[in-house]
């Protein structure tokens, strides 16, 4: 294998990898450059959904597990460990994430919503 093709194997997969967090982070950078030329409170619902799917694929993939492995080994001392054991997995593993998922995607059809139903109160400029 040459040098050229594996630097291309390299940043083909890396690009696999991290697709997702590359859209969102594409997102937040044209919503952030719209929102310096005209700021509206329709692109920051925008801006915080992308923000909130963001933190979701990073927290699923490089905070949940450390953060799961230091709650339940801080409470290991507890006598009742596996209810306690059982409600971090559901909280950390399972609400978090959709709340995150819920939250940013939900931002993101409110900002649809309301920048086609109530133009006056949601295209309005924050700065004048």
């Amino acid at each position: 294998m040459s040098l050229k093709a594996g630097f291309f194997q390299l940043f083909y997969f890396t690009f696999l990898h991290n697709a997702d967090a590359i859209a969102y982070l594409v997102g937040i950078l044209f919503i952030f450059a719209l929102l310096i030329k005209k700021p509206s409170r329709v692109l920051i619902l925008f801006l915080l959904g992308f923000i909130l799917l963001e933190l979701r694929f990073q927290y699923l993939k490089h905070i949940v597990d450390p953060l799961y492995d230091q709650t339940v080994g801080a409470m290991i001392q507890t006598s009742s460990f596996l209810k306690t054991r059982k409600f971090f997995d559901i909280l950390l593993n399972d609400l978090v994430p959709m709340g995150l998922y819920v939250g940013g995607w939900g931002s993101m059809m409110a900002g649809m919503l309301f920048s086609r139903f109530s133009p006056e109160i949601f295209k309005k400029k924050i700065v004048k």
